[in-house]
């Protein structure tokens, strides 16, 4: 696990001595995320699992990741389904994602094209790049949502200005379903569509 910081140490032994608790769960989180990106899965399990079962969203869309992949954890789509959807209606964007993903393919879940595409645009609404790309596809297809290509062409522009430059390629079956004005309204348009701030 990552050498932790004077800070993170001195939070965490106040923590084992019961005092301060909101600065006591930011601590763990920390760790457990710093574990999590040394790829030490069972340390970081073992810290994001009470803060998850404590409702921090966080938390549980780490374990949800973990569970997925298996990462110190059981391979287990439906348990990481159940972690994605509770850190999904604490509006946390990544999970929104990966919840609409498990609807889509019916990995965890009953498979629900029309639950997909919501939380795909749930996630989208936040700025998550990858949502919006498949947020577009839907829209262009008809899938889970009824065809329309001047969405799909917004979704599309959206997700290649938050670097999915699929999104661009993808956009040429809308345009060609759309009139120039729609085209030059929807650029317009998606220059402001929303963006993610970095982690």
């Amino acid at each position: 696990m990552k050498r932790a910081t004077l800070r993170q140490l001195m939070v965490l032994t106040a923590c084992l001595a019961g005092l301060v608790w909101p600065t006591c769960a930011a601590a763990q989180i920390e760790l457990a995320r710093a574990a999590f990106d040394k790829e030490d899965y069972a340390s970081a399990y073992k810290l994001f699992r009470p803060q998850a079962e404590q409702g921090t969203a966080e938390a549980q869309f780490r374990l949800g990741l973990m569970h997925k992949f298996g990462w110190g954890a059981e391979r287990d789509h439906s348990v990481a389904a159940r972690w994605f959807q509770a850190a999904a209606e604490q509006s946390h964007p990544d999970a929104q994602f990966e919840l609409g993903i498990y609807f889509k393919d019916g990995r965890g879940v009953t498979r629900d094209l029309k639950q997909a595409a919501a939380w795909f645009l749930k996630s989208s609404e936040q700025g998550v790049g990858i949502a919006q790309l498949n947020l577009g596809r839907f829209y262009l297809a008809g899938t889970g949502v009824v065809k329309d290509p001047v969405t799909a062409y917004y979704w599309l522009t959206a997700a290649a200005q938050n670097g999915y430059i699929d999104g661009m390629a993808l956009r040429v079956p809308a345009a060609a379903e759309m009139t120039p004005e729609q085209i030059k309204e929807t650029n317009a348009r998606a220059k402001q569509a929303p963006r993610k701030a970095a982690d």
